[in-house]
């Protein structure tokens, strides 16, 4: 880490000070200067500085004697209490002095704030592996245990997670996708505060969140104070320009409920975004519609089209699956379904019996609304799979 950043170092206390700096490794061996032709030179005061772990002083005599050598002050550079190098400063001994402790410090200070960051990255993928560890878990093969084990090193203890989210930024104002991403992990954090959550950011704009409850109650308890702080999260990054869906995983008991709940929470999200659903998805409330995505595509498509064959095409297709659909919502409840859908109750009425006499299928009919409910739905998952190119 010191040798990759030494060159970093070198530049910017130069920049600093306005005088020629060098950073050397533990051997004297010059791994960063502002003049880059002397880096993998020997740089011979470093080693009694190292050695004494003291500054030293080299005038223009002694540096006569030491080949590559100029007049300058010279300081070790300790990294949580071990010297791994030293910095000089080029010039007089009585002018660079006075920069000497600076240098230090900021060589010091770099080194850690780079430690600290690569610290968080091995941290952040060696959650990351923990996540598809957990998302591919199969008890049958017995590597529960290992997994457990791995999440214990990073002070996770997997057992305690109740649910799995999936959190995707879908779009942003006024800033770059960058940071508008870690504003949004930074709200994420605030909404999911316990400590023993665990936050894991992703690729794609995604971030991965494993919940235990603030507090013991059933798997309803737990599931709708989830989705309580989700909404909340939600609403609270729009204020911020950010939007973002939450997919809300089954209820887990062990790791292996916590596997399925990754896996509920990531299909809800696909599914939402072929279903045009947005905000907090619940992947509870997606269950049929995940059963009709395990057909095969081929028999999905049959069926869709040949369901709704007078129906495709249609220049009021979307207008009658979007009536249909809300109607399926609340299908005793006519007055509700069409304020909902911002129509008169006898333009409902009229918009069912067309689709009957179209379809054949009587909305009305458990059986037959059942498979007109399947079409739409299926239509809707492979017209958005198409137009994704999957």
């Amino acid at each position: 880490m010191f040798k990759k950043m030494a060159q970093n170092i070198a530049e910017s206390a130069s920049e600093v000070i306005g005088r020629g700096v060098l950073v050397t490794d533990e051997n004297g061996i010059i791994i960063g200067c502002n003049i880059k032709k002397r880096v993998g030179t020997f740089h011979e005061p470093s080693m009694a500085v190292m050695r004494e772990n003291k500054p030293c002083v080299t005038y223009s005599e002694e540096a006569k004697k030491m080949p590559g050598v100029y007049p300058g002050y010279t300081l070790p550079i300790q990294f949580f209490d071990k010297v791994v190098g030293s910095i000089s400063i080029t010039g007089m001994p009585e002018e660079v002095e006075r920069f000497g402790l600076l240098v230090q410090k900021q060589a010091e200070i770099m080194l850690r704030e780079q430690a600290f960051l690569e610290s968080n990255l091995m941290r952040e993928r060696a959650l990351r592996d923990l996540v598809e560890n957990v998302a591919s878990y199969d008890g049958s093969q017995g590597m529960g245990d290992l997994i457990t084990l791995q999440g214990k090193e990073l002070g996770v203890t997997l057992t305690r997670c109740k649910d799995a989210l999936v959190v995707e930024m879908k779009s942003w104002k006024d800033e770059s996708s960058e940071n508008a991403y870690q504003i949004m992990v930074r709200e994420l954090r605030s909404a999911f505060s316990h400590p023993r959550n665990v936050i894991c950011p992703q690729r794609n704009r995604r971030v991965t969140v494993f919940v235990t409850p603030n507090r013991l109650g059933t798997n309803d308890d737990i599931l709708q104070n989830i989705e309580e702080a989700a909404k909340s999260f939600v609403s609270g990054i729009e204020s911020k320009g950010i939007k973002a869906d939450v997919a809300i995983g089954f209820p887990a008991t062990d790791l292996g409920g916590l596997s399925i709940s990754l896996r509920s929470a990531r299909d809800a999200l696909r599914l939402a975004g072929q279903l045009r659903m947005s905000g907090v998805i619940s992947a509870r409330n997606l269950t049929s519609e995940t059963l009709l995505d395990m057909l095969p595509a081929g028999r999905r498509e049959e069926f869709a089209n040949r369901t709704l064959a007078a129906l495709i095409g249609r220049g009021d297709y979307e207008e009658m699956r979007d009536t249909f659909l809300g109607w399926c919502e609340s299908p005793f409840a006519s007055g509700e379904v069409a304020e909902r859908l911002a129509m008169h109750r006898n333009s409902l009425q009229y918009r069912l019996k067309k689709i009957r006499a179209l379809t054949g299928k009587d909305p009305w009919n458990f059986k037959d609304a059942f498979e007109l409910w399947a079409a739409f739905v299926l239509k809707n998952i492979s017209g958005e799979e198409t137009k994704n190119g999957e």
